[in-house]
C-alpha cells in the first residue's frame, strides 16, 4: 500500500529552524512505511500574524490547500501565533493545525522538533478517517483522555504535562487497541518506534539524525530548543566551538587586559 501523502506547511513566518526541522521530520520518510511527509514549495502564508480564530483557522486551511494545487492526502499547517481557545492544536479528518506558540523555549528540553513531531502524530491518530488504512467509518473512535498517564493521548490541560509525555513517547493500552483497531498492528509498531524517538540517535554516533543535525545543521537536540537563535545564542555557539587549549589562551589575555586597566585606571604599581 502507498504512504499516505503528509503536507506539511507553514502558516505563518516561522520562528524556528526551517532547514533543521524539515531534516528532523523527512528522515522519518526512511524508518516507516504509513506516510511520506513532505514540505510544498510555497511563498504565501495563510494567516496574518495575530491570534488564529480557531473556528475558521481549518476552512481557511482548506481554501489555501485548494488554490496552491497541493496534492496531499492530509494537509497539516504550522503557525507561530496561539489559537483563539489556547490548544496545542486542532485537527479533524481532512486537515490539521498545531501552533508553537504554547511551546515556550523554557519547555526545552524537549525540543520544539519533538513536540512537533508528537503533535503531528497526535493529529494523524485522531484523524483516523483520513489513513488509507482505513478502508471504512470505523467502529472505534480515538479521542484522548483528560487524565495524564503519559501518552501521546493525554490532553495535557496542563502543558508542561505535555513534556511528560514526549520524553515518555507512550501509548497506554486503551489507545493501543483503538489504534490496532483502526489502523492495524503494523501501523502500532511504527507509531510507537517514532514516538520512542531512539531513531533520532546520539550526538557521537556519525551518519545518525542527532549527529547531522549538530554538523550540518548546526543544532543540538540535546541542548537547543528549537527556536530561532539570539545573538547571544549564536555567540555562545561559536565560542564553544573553538577549541579548550585555543579559549584558555584568549580568556588569559582578556584577564590580562583586564588587570591591566584597573591598575592604570586606579594608578596602582607593581613592586
Amino acid at each position: 500500500m502507498a504512504k499516505l501523502k503528509i503536507a506539511l506547511i507553514f502558516g505563518q513566518i516561522p520562528n524556528f529552524d526551517t532547514e533543521a526541522f524539515k531534516y528532523f521530520i523527512l528522515s522519518l520518510n526512511k524508518i516507516q512505511a504509513s506516510y511520506e511527509f513532505f514540505f510544498p514549495d510555497l511563498d504565501t502564508y495563510i494567516f496574518p500574524q495575530t491570534v488564529v480564530d480557531f473556528d475558521k483557522a481549518k476552512e481557511m486551511l482548506k481554501k489555501y490547500v485548494h488554490a496552491n494545487e497541493i496534492k496531499a492526502d492530509f494537509p497539516i499547517a504550522i503557525i507561530t501565533s496561539s489559537f483563539s481557545n489556547n490548544l496545542f492544536f486542532d485537527c479533524d479528518n481532512d486537515t490539521a493545525i498545531i501552533t508553537t506558540d504554547t511551546w515556550d523555549k523554557f519547555f526545552s528540553p524537549p525540543s520544539l522538533f519533538e513536540y512537533l513531531m508528537h503533535s503531528i502524530y497526535g493529529c494523524l491518530i485522531y484523524s483516523q478517517k483520513s489513513s488509507k488504512a482505513v478502508k471504512e467509518v470505523p467502529s472505534v473512535i480515538i479521542n484522548p483522555h483528560k487524565e495524564t498517564v503519559g501518552c501521546i493521548a493525554d490532553f495535557a490541560g496542563n502543558k508542561y504535562d505535555d513534556r511528560i509525555d514526549i520524553a515518555l513517547g507512550y501509548i497506554c493500552e486503551r489507545h493501543q487497541d483503538e489504534i490496532r483497531t483502526v489502523f492495524g498492528e503494523q501501523y502500532l509498531d511504527e507509531t510507537i518506534m517514532v514516538l520512542e524517538r531512539k531513531w533520532i540517535g546520539n550526538l557521537d554516533e556519525k551518519g545518525s539524525v542527532a549527529y547531522n543535525l549538530k554538523h550540518i545543521f548546526k543544532f543540538n537536540i540535546e541542548k537547543d530548543s528549537g527556536f530561532n537563535k539570539t545573538a547571544w545564542d549564536k555567540l555562545k555557539e561559536k565560542f564553544y566551538e573553538i577549541p579548550g587549549n585555543i579559549v584558555g589562551e584568549v580568556l588569559k589575555v582578556i584577564l590580562t587586559a583586564f588587570i591591566t586597566y584597573l591598575l592604570v585606571k586606579y594608578g596602582i604599581q607593581l613592586k
